[in-house]
């Protein structure tokens, strides 16, 4: 384990979910860089989610989402228009179930351009609802003068190796499901000195917190603690490092590949120096998640998050099964025996997992998007009326519009200031012993099944 400075300037992280309930969802990656041929290309990756989309069957008795795609780019320098391009795409599924699937419709499209900085503006539109969801990244190419060493934005690729025939596709967000177990990272160097050059890499895993939110009655994350500061940059492991020396000028593709990497934050970090100077450096940042993420869909996934509506014995000895068939017998034991009715327990099972995949989407960063306590908050009371967001280091989750209600009003503070090195929204709630009756409570609702008739 290391602990030094480890910043460096130019870091790539991918995007976020940014889920809004009833909006398509669309996933976004944008990277510049020189064609094989020497032109300036810019390459857009974009997924859409199909549970996000409305369906409606069609003449062969299949149902079917119709969506329309626009991607605009424009010159920062100048706001011109430099490209424009849309197509339409039918999604086609044989039963109901795709509306709670979260699998992917994946595009890919290349432009040419000169070099610069570009702002590339998506959107994908519900044809069935009219509802749109619209992302925007910005992404640059340099322009290759002699007697220079740059280097491109890092693209991340992967492949879920126990599906046969799969390929490796663009990686659109921070957050890598672990059961894309093989990854492979591309960077382009330009080299246009003249002389060879050396290109140093490592990949660092930085400590991080992985657990569950603490309950809301108790007192509050010691600031020291790693609850607190959330990802720790200047403790890390180096998983790998390497070096190699390129003694040939222009466009170069270097890849870097790697197996199935365990849960936790990480950074590849690529050197390249030339006459034993630092020329420029770059890196992506990813986090790897349980598989599928932010789907829940192995029987441990759905026993961790009960976390927040069993008491601690009840949950200690729930984790401590570790085989999956009797642990899958402990889950549907503890909803059954509360519940007693099988169609109101799987009415309430769904409408909870629905929330801890909504919160993987809205609240994810270096952990589960659950484990956050916003998640946590979520979870038990769904979405709040209004969320009040004051200066960027404070926000405020409102289930009343009475604001002096203290029982019906969370506020979290931000533990670190979201920058340039560190870019996560790490809310922590400020817990008061008042909110353990209404926990409480809201627990019994979930336990009992009252919840799907009085929420809060």
């Amino acid at each position: 384990m290391s602990c030094s400075d480890s910043y460096i300037d130019n870091v790539q992280r991918g995007g976020w979910y940014n889920y809004e309930a009833g909006l398509p969802e669309l996933r976004l990656s944008t990277t510049g860089y020189y064609s094989q041929v020497g032109i300036p290309t810019i390459e857009v990756s974009g997924d859409v989610v199909y549970g996000g989309l409305i369906y409606k069957q069609n003449d062969e008795g299949n149902i079917q989402a119709d969506i329309a795609v626009e991607i605009t780019l424009y010159d920062i320098d100048t706001d011109e228009l430099i490209a424009q391009r849309s197509f339409s795409q039918a999604l086609i599924a044989e039963d109901n179930s795709v509306i709670h699937s979260q699998e992917l419709f994946r595009f890919n499209e290349t432009f040419e351009v000169e070099p610069g900085e570009y702002e590339v503006v998506v959107s994908v539109t519900d044809e069935s609802s009219g509802k749109q969801m619209v992302r925007t990244n910005e992404t640059s190419i340099e322009n290759i003068n002699d007697g220079i060493v740059s280097i491109s934005e890092v693209q991340i690729f992967g492949k879920e190796n126990a599906v046969r025939g799969a390929n490796f596709v663009p990686v659109t967000t921070y957050d890598v499901p672990a059961n894309l177990d093989s990854l492979k990272f591309m960077v382009q160097i330009n080299n246009s000195t003249g002389t060879p050059i050396n290109i140093r890499s490592n990949l660092k895993k930085f400590v991080a917190d992985t657990s569950v939110a603490w309950p809301m009655s108790i007192q509050d994350y010691p600031r020291s603690s790693i609850r607190f500061q959330g990802i720790e940059y200047d403790e890390f492991e180096i998983i790998q490092s390497g070096s190699r020396r390129i003694n040939q000028n222009g466009n170069i593709f270097i890849e870097y590949s790697y197996g199935q990497l365990e849960l936790g934050n990480y950074r590849l970090e690529v050197f390249i120096e030339a006459d034993n100077d630092l020329k420029t450096e770059g890196g992506r940042e990813f986090g790897i998640k349980p598989a599928f993420y932010p789907a829940i869909k192995t029987t441990r996934q759905m026993a961790e998050p009960l976390a927040y509506i069993m008491t601690d014995k009840e949950y200690e000895e729930l984790m401590s099964i570790k085989n999956d068939d009797s642990l899958k017998v402990a889950v549907d034991r503890f909803w059954l025996s509360n519940i007693n009715n099988s169609n109101l327990a799987e009415d309430v099972i769904s409408l909870y997992y629905t929330r801890v995949e909504e919160a993987n989407k809205q609240f994810s960063n270096y952990k589960e998007g659950w484990k956050t306590d916003l998640g946590m908050v979520y979870i038990l009371f769904g979405a709040p009326w209004t969320v009040n967001d004051v200066f960027n280091s404070r926000v405020i989750l409102s289930y009343t519009y009475n604001l002096e209600d203290p029982e019906r009003n969370f506020l979290f503070r931000v533990s670190d200031i979201r920058g340039k090195y560190f870019p996560f929204d790490n809310y922590i709630l400020q817990r008061e012993i008042y909110y353990y009756t209404i926990e409480y409570r809201q627990k019994q609702r979930w336990r009992t099944g009252l919840i799907l008739t009085t929420d809060l």
